[in-house]
């Protein structure tokens, strides 16, 4: 029994290691930027050098006027010395003093950065639910347990009853969690088997609308759990919707859900995360250096153009859900832009009947006018970000044409001055491949940090509970949609001039790497925990370019018309653990595009006109408004 008392009592200061752990992270950062500056070097080193330089002048003197150094010069030195030593010791002391004091408030503000962002994020999870339907707020927050790295059976099977509800499924999901945990897999699978028809019948009904969340079901229902080594896919298009918003001052842009991925990337980046990506340039020729560079510029355009459609569809889908204009709308990750344009048209027609309602109302009792107005401002929104999600497509369909003409621009020159197969091979050797890192140094995080906890400052919001204990002061606010877009703008902001969010190969990079699995922390949790824990998952997602390198591959071939041979397989292989199997695949069956390639009909959604019935309820209802007022 003492054993076991032992052994109990030694795994009891775990809380302890990690918040020690945290705080030696938090140390290491602060310290780092506030290095004994170059100054204070110096005059240490003349104080050492006094009495050296003194010993050397005896020497010297004496070799070479023969006699010993006078008495006056002695004391010359001496005086340097003691006056040098002084200067030092002086400028040491007070840089200790004032450094002493600018780290300590530097860890103060880390720490409340690092305290604060996690709780932040929990609370934005939170206000996505506030405003749905209670069936589709059951459906997303138990996805959002599905995703949770840290849960027991119990939970598992809560989660599974809310998405299917199925008892039976729910608790043949706890057995395969339990069984999973006792590393018993030959009897989970058994459960498995058992429940796959079941689960199977419950993930198609959720696919139709919540694809990403019946993958979920599907995998727990598998045996298969989140991994803080694999992380949680990002949500697509994240960045580039938050820079829309603020470059149209429109912040209906962005959803909550971009909030939440952005926070999530600024927290790891500040924890230590490394997000790396390949990236190919080409060293030749000048005119076809300069084709190439106009083909990845007009290249990453027309990707941007076809990401900005979809992003213009989800943002849209989303204000309409947060309107409550239509119960199947949802702009849940994984659905295609046809379907969200789809339902999207036919909330805007179920809001313009209520305006519609409402106006006719409010013509026959006053008491109907301020919902009325509150219905007609939300038409006008939804109309507005319709119209911006019909203007990305117009533009996709320039960036097209320009991107067509550049590969045919491209494809001309590679035939004029690479007619064989040996000038391939010296137009392939021209091509460099190269990995580069997307991170931030410790003077970068801290910079970073102190900024944000100024924000967070002056914003006095209210992110959360502790235990639940905390009081709401009169001088804090509940964080509200508004504000939490307004902290996704700001941290989007001070984020650019380290990382360069507005690069189309950035913001690829960052959207092909897994997040880490931050919902692990506790919101209740302290800071140096948040600290601790927050580098190990940041530092334990798994960095992997084998799909960047495939794609890399498929890219040579298809818009560059460089052959794939054994010996860059190889490489890519090696390098990237890119799977041979796939190259090899590539290599046999794709093609180059053609100029006049166009995989714009094959994929993009077509965006029609706004009907005219929706400018005619917004110009009647506000007409009645005006009669009103």
């Amino acid at each position: 029994m003492a054993l076991f008392r032992n052994r109990r009592a030694s795994d009891a200061p775990r809380p302890v290691m990690l918040e020690e752990k945290g705080q030696h992270w938090l140390n290491r950062i602060v310290s780092a930027p506030n290095k004994e500056p170059w100054g204070v070097t110096l005059a240490s080193l003349a104080w050492t050098a006094g009495p050296a330089t003194y010993l050397a002048a005896l020497g010297g003197y004496y070799i070479g006027y023969g006699e010993m150094i006078s008495f006056d010069r002695t004391l010359y030195f001496i005086g340097y010395s003691v006056i040098a030593g002084i200067l030092g010791l002086t400028f040491k002391l007070f840089y200790n003093v004032t450094a002493g004091n600018r780290e300590e408030t530097q860890k103060r503000k880390l720490t409340e950065t690092i305290d604060k962002l996690p709780d932040i994020i929990h609370r934005v999870r939170d206000l996505q639910l506030e405003n749905l339907s209670e069936e589709t707020r059951t459906i997303e927050a138990a996805g959002m347990l599905l995703n949770k790295l840290d849960l027991g059976p119990e939970w598992i099977s809560t989660a599974v009853e809310d998405l299917s509800g199925n008892l039976e499924l729910a608790g043949q999901a706890r057995k395969i969690e339990i069984f999973r945990r006792a590393g018993l897999y030959q009897r989970m699978q058994d459960v498995i088997r058992e429940a796959a028809p079941t689960a199977e019948q419950a993930a198609d009904t959720l696919r139709q609308t919540h694809p990403q969340i019946a993958h979920n079901l599907m995998q727990r229902m598998q045996g298969i759990a989140p991994s803080s080594k694999r992380g949680r896919p990002r949500d697509p298009l994240f960045i580039e919707r938050i820079l829309s918003a603020i470059e149209n001052d429109n912040a209906e842009l962005m959803t909550l859900r971009d909030v939440e991925e952005m926070l999530t990337l600024c927290f790891e980046l500040i924890c230590g995360r490394e997000i790396a990506y390949l990236k190919f340039d080409y060293t030749g020729d000048w005119d076809i250096a300069k084709a190439f560079d106009r083909l990845e510029e007009d290249r990453n355009d027309y990707r941007l153009s076809r990401a900005r459609v979809y992003s213009r569809l989800r943002a849209l889908a989303s204000y309409l859900n947060y309107c409550d204009a239509n119960e199947d709308i949802s702009n849940a990750a994984g659905l295609s832009p046809q379907t969200l344009l789809n339902a999207s048209i036919e909330a805007i027609d179920n809001l313009t009947q209520a305006v519609n309602e409402l106006r006719n109302q409010t013509l026959g009792d006053n008491r109907h006018a301020l919902a009325l107005q509150i219905r007609t401002n939300q038409l006008e929104k939804a109309v507005e970000l319709y119209n911006e999600a019909r203007r990305a497509y117009l533009h996709l369909n320039r960036n097209h044409e320009n991107f067509s003409k550049a590969m045919q621009r491209w494809q001309k020159l590679t035939r004029v001055h690479h007619s064989d197969l040996q000038a391939r091979e010296n137009l392939k050797r021209s091509l460099m491949i190269s990995e580069c890192i997307i991170s931030l140094d410790p003077e970068e995080k801290l910079k970073l940090a102190l900024h944000l906890a100024n924000y967070f400052s002056e914003a006095s919001i209210l992110f959360g509970h502790k235990h639940g204990q905390n009081p709401v002061l009169p001088s804090q606010r509940r964080l509200t949609v508004t504000k939490a877009k307004e902290i996704a703008i700001e941290v989007t902001l001070a984020l650019e001039p380290y990382i360069k969010l507005h690069s189309p190969q950035v913001q690829r990079a960052i959207y092909s790497a897994h997040s880490a699995l931050i919902s692990t922390i506790a919101p209740g949790a302290s800071a140096k925990t948040k600290a601790g824990l927050g580098e190990a998952l940041s530092l334990e997602v798994e960095k992997d370019l084998a799909q960047a390198a495939e794609r890399l591959a498929q890219n040579l071939i298809r818009y560059y018309r460089v052959p794939l041979s054994q010996g860059t397989i190889n490489f890519l292989v090696n390098t990237y653990n890119a799977s041979r199997e796939r190259l090899n695949f590539i290599a046999e069956h794709e093609a180059p595009y053609s100029g006049t390639y166009s995989p714009l009909n094959a994929t993009s959604v077509k965006i029609p006109f706004t009907r005219n019935s929706w400018h005619i309820s917004l110009y009647n209802a506000k007409r009645v408004l005006g009669m009103l007022k």
